[in-house]
């Protein structure tokens, strides 16, 4: 049976009675359709409060219809809020929090979803090891969330409504590995109208060094497939006399990039430290290794580059030494990339873009209007946001919020889509 939360708080108590009056006379003088096109436009906090209005305000924001307009028009917009993952050394839990930058209402709010309270978990299932938020990905505005690097305990939420829903686990998770390093997908298919999540795994048994195995879960249907093994063997090199693989390709990161039913994830060949790019067809269920842009070749550090996507393409960030980056872009048929942007040094950074021992300066992702966010993290907490505009070149300071412990952020679009019913939202243009 589904795990579903409960809607925010606010969206239930009913507006003031006068301003509802007021509001409710004013909104039946306009034309229907313009109703509805001043709706779509606003924020997903302010929508469920107009939940009680009236009547058919309430029966229209919870439409397939208008769910799908209220997305678009919001896709075509800057990410605003933001998505923040942090770790809590006092309380032992995991905390997501959304992130305003809307020059109004700047400020986090922190999701208390149930399933972060880590103690209650460990309590309840037994187990005794690690815990952290890993994002396996967003789209339209739902967040996949796993709670152990390989996703034994996965849940798919909006943040903006507060719903969420624990998925299914799959087979593999009652399986006896160790050693395994997972990475997730998580993407709309636009032909198929579904979303879909694969997870990829990395393991060791006793009787062979390097293992593969991914699983497609596909939202319709709440169910679990195993990908076919032979679809699998890019991943893999010649298997030796003792029947070892010499090699195998190690995707980076815990979740790919997604861009039209496919997904993108940086990956290096183990031992050799070769980069490559791997990507998975969420139609044809077909994964594809592509070439890189030439300055990556003898890169084999996988946390200094990462993809993003910029102005509706796949774009690879590539950090260098100079507190800067440069921004490379994949061409439609997938055959070459062109290094579009170069950016920096910035001076006001304080420390090398890239992962260091004392913090990080990493790309969080790209908006429609060309424009980067880029985070800077100093150890053990404090945390910078700044918006640099690809087109003017200049950087603009955003607000984060006091960040205590070590945090990940990430591009966000509150929606209204529903974690339970989303493929029945007709998202195709």
């Amino acid at each position: 049976m589904q795990k579903t939360g409960s809607a925010e708080e606010d969206s239930k108590k009913p507006a003031m009675e006068g301003s509802q009056s007021i509001v409710g006379r004013t909104a039946f003088k306009l034309p229907f359709e313009m109703t509805i096109e001043i709706l779509s436009r606003l924020p997903v906090k302010s929508l469920l409060r107009f939940k009680s209005v009236c009547k058919t305000w309430y029966d229209l924001i919870k439409t397939p219809h208008f769910i799908s307009k209220h997305l678009l028009t919001h896709s075509t917009r800057n990410h605003t809020p933001l998505l923040e993952t942090s770790s809590n050394v006092v309380t032992e839990n995991q905390e997501i929090s959304l992130i305003y930058n809307d020059g109004f209402n700047n400020g986090s709010i922190n999701l208390d979803f149930p399933f972060l309270d880590i103690r209650n978990y460990r309590r309840t299932s037994g187990y005794g090891g690690e815990n952290y938020v890993v994002i396996g990905g967003i789209c339209n505005g739902l967040v996949c969330v796993s709670l152990a690097c390989f996703g034994y305990r996965m849940f798919l939420c909006n943040p903006s409504t507060r719903k969420f829903r624990e998925i299914p686990n799959s087979e593999w998770n009652d399986e006896n590995i160790y050693g395994c390093q997972g990475s997730f997908g998580f993407g709309f298919h636009p032909s198929a109208n579904d979303y879909k999540l694969i997870r990829i795994g990395l393991y060791s048994t006793p009787i062979r060094k390097y293992n593969i195995r991914a699983d497609l879960y596909v939202m319709s249907t709440d169910t679990w497939m195993e990908i076919d093994f032979s679809k699998l063997l890019l991943f893999l090199g010649e298997m030796n006399e003792g029947g070892e693989y010499d090699s195998i390709v190690q995707i980076g990161g815990s979740s790919a990039t997604a861009l039209n039913g496919v997904f993108y994830w940086p990956a290096r060949v183990v031992p050799t430290d070769q980069v490559v790019v791997m990507s998975f067809d969420m139609g044809t269920e077909v994964f594809t290794r592509i070439r890189t842009p030439e300055c990556l070749h003898k890169r084999g550090n996988l946390y200094n580059w990462q993809f993003t996507e910029l102005d509706d393409k796949i774009a690879l960030v590539i950090s260098h030494d100079e507190r800067g980056f440069d921004v490379w872009v994949l061409n439609e048929n997938e055959s070459c990339w062109t290094n579009q942007i170069k950016v920096g040094p910035f001076p006001r950074f304080a420390s090398d873009m890239g992962y260091k021992e004392d913090g990080h300066i990493t790309v969080v992702g790209g908006g429609k209007n060309g424009e980067l966010l880029v985070t800077e993290h100093k150890y053990p907490g404090e945390l910078k946001l700044f918006s640099y505009n690809t087109k003017t070149q200049k950087t603009m300071d955003l607000y984060c919020g006091p960040v205590w412990f070590l945090s990940c952020v990430y591009l966000y679009a509150g929606t209204l889509l529903p974690v339970m019913q989303a493929n029945e939202i007709a998202l195709n243009k």
